[in-house]
């Protein structure tokens, strides 16, 4: 049986232990929910992290193995011109 995960509304990462609420950090992308969407919109934290490069962002949490961008927002079905 495979644990419960959740998945980011900014960046598409499939794999949060929490729901994206509650001051949750995504490991991903940085967002911590609660607070950094509290006065921004899913689309402009995502459109920072996408100028910003979109790379890992935990130091702590290493990225899972074969680790995309790309990847992560197209299976999340996030339009991006990153990932066109």
């Amino acid at each position: 049986m495979h644990p419960l995960t959740h998945t980011c509304t900014i960046c598409g990462y499939d794999g949060l232990d929490e729901p994206p609420a509650d001051w949750s950090i995504c490991p991903s992308c940085g967002t911590q929910f609660g607070y950094d969407d509290a006065s921004t919109t899913h689309e402009e934290l995502r459109d920072r992290w996408l100028q910003a490069g979109a790379k890992w962002w935990s130091p702590n949490t290493p990225a899972p193995s074969g680790w995309d961008a790309d990847a992560q927002l197209q299976r999340a079905g996030i339009v991006s011109e990153r990932a066109a």
